[in-house]
């Protein structure tokens, strides 16, 4: 069903091609799952201590949500706690987030530049969430074409916060529960009908 898989890491993430043998319909539905309804880790809550840098808390606290968290969750209501305490003058970058359960996927996201004494202290909830909900919690990118009869080559860049290979499975899990609850309701109202 899928061959020819290749990876390339980037310093932005990975990028894995392969090719795989299913009806169109399968590709676009793993497609839409891969890029909507993989939960992963994104910052939704930010606590501000302390914050005298030149940007408003509101900016932010939108561009600490745009930092892809690494992880694959276990479940929906898992809760990774972040915290940033900098003095200026420095740069604040993605690696002064400081957590005992989790961690950026990259270092060098630059946050704010803080000048001579100001201080910024903060406390982050990195939440569970699907790209349904927000772009902030897409795991990837992913197109395909077609290169033959129900047989595309699938690219899926991820961003940094979960493997290609784990995007993946974690669709093709969520693309199984699918189909097996639509049965399910239709066995159930067949069942219906009949008496």
């Amino acid at each position: 069903m899928i061959k020819n898989i290749q990876k390339e890491e980037k310093r932005t993430g990975e990028i894995m091609k392969m090719e795989l043998k299913a009806p169109l319909s399968f590709s676009s539905a793993l497609r839409r799952i891969m890029i909507s309804e993989v939960p992963t880790y994104a910052i939704e809550n930010v606590y501000f201590y302390e914050n005298t840098s030149s940007m408003y808390d509101e900016v932010l606290a939108h561009r600490l949500g745009l930092i892809p968290i690494k992880g694959v969750p276990v479940s929906g209501d898992e809760v990774i706690v972040l915290t940033i305490s900098k003095e200026g003058p420095c740069m604040v970058y993605s690696s002064d987030l400081k957590s005992e359960s989790g961690e950026p996927a990259f270092e060098n996201i630059p946050i704010v530049k803080l000048a001579e004494d100001q201080k910024l202290e903060l406390e982050t909830e990195a939440l569970v969430g699907t790209g349904k909900i927000h772009a902030k919690w897409q795991p990837c990118n992913a197109i395909y074409k077609q290169i033959s009869n129900d047989e595309v080559e699938f690219k899926i860049e991820s961003f940094g916060n979960m493997d290609a290979e784990d995007i993946i499975r974690s669709s093709l899990e969520i693309l199984k529960n699918k189909a097996e609850k639509f049965l399910s309701e239709l066995e159930g109202r067949e069942l219906s009908d009949e008496n």
